[in-house]
């Protein structure tokens, strides 16, 4: 067995999860590149990172959650998954910082809170929303104007499945993708992960929401890509495509994965005058009914 734990229960995914703790200790390096990369996109929010509120979308067992909260003013870390949320728990329990933490386990289209955010983290989780529209209308609803999501999603036509391990896993038609996996044993189903999206479906999707977004492409030297791989091939491969990127935007379709930067669109003082008056009028209709009904009564 190595450094992954299965899961097979109705209450959990049936991918194989990584022993983040091992993996911190090891290549620590690359969730401090990750941060500061996230970081150093979002520098024009409009305060100082320092003050940064965050929101942590399927936030795992905490191994970016950490690793921001350092840097910034507060950080909510959402989780669904119940083992990875405990171990998030018991990590904070065991730190001596964390005090700007708070984690919940829940999934993001549940969260109830008066909060806004200034940036959303969305790493790798796309590819688990069945229902990505909503879980998206909610990050939107928690996101202040002018706010930004860093997201990181695999390419659905890259032929390896990551998470599986699997070639051309995520091109089958999810009846197929599912018998594919019990055949090799890899899990009882591919449906926890069966959602990326490839570069048009992503354009397509955020086309429908009020934003602008910009696919990132990183600096080659970035320690994260690659999970830091110093494989001399790998990294040739790696160059050479990060430089076909940069010249010719057609190469997008064939990116292994994206990283994409959305700004919430800030609504215009029209905008805002009218969503106001509508408003008030609705708090006077209401205050006319509740008179009317006390005079009847």
């Amino acid at each position: 067995m190595d450094n992954r734990v299965k899961r097979d229960n109705k209450n959990s995914f049936g991918q194989s999860y990584f022993n983040w703790e091992l993996v911190e200790k090891k290549n620590s390096f690359i969730t401090i590149s990750t941060v500061n990369h996230i970081l150093g996109q979002c520098r024009n929010i409009g305060k100082p990172i320092s003050e940064l509120e965050v929101l942590d979308v399927g936030c795992g067992a905490g191994q970016f959650t950490f690793e921001i909260a350092k840097k910034v003013g507060s950080v909510v870390g959402v989780e669904p998954f119940k083992e990875a949320y405990l171990k998030a728990i018991s990590k904070k329990r065991k730190l001596k910082f964390g005090k700007n933490i708070t984690f919940q386990n829940i999934p993001i289209e549940k969260y109830d809170t008066e909060q806004k955010f200034d940036l959303v983290l969305c790493l790798t989780t796309l590819e688990h929303m069945p229902d990505a529209n909503t879980s998206f209308n909610k990050i939107y609803e928690l996101l202040k104007e002018g706010g930004k999501i860093y997201l990181t999603v695999p390419n659905k036509l890259w032929p390896y499945e990551y998470h599986y391990r699997l070639p051309f896993l995520s091109w089958l038609p999810i009846k197929y993708a599912n018998l594919y996996v019990r055949l090799t044993r890899r899990g009882a189903s591919f449906e926890d992960s069966a959602y990326a999206m490839s570069y048009l479906g992503i354009k397509k999707f955020f086309d429908n929401f009020p934003c602008r977004y910009e696919f990132i492409v990183p600096d080659p030297r970035e320690k994260f890509l690659g999970l830091g791989s110093t494989d001399f091939f790998y990294n040739q491969m790696k160059n050479m495509g990060i430089w076909f990127l940069k010249k010719f935007s057609f190469f997008w379709f064939f990116s292994k994965a994206f990283i994409i930067v959305i700004t919430k669109k800030r609504l215009s003082a029209d905008i805002k005058h009218s969503k106001f008056i509508i408003n008030c009028a609705k708090s006077t209709e209401a205050k006319i009914k509740y008179l009317h009904i006390k005079r009847e009564a």
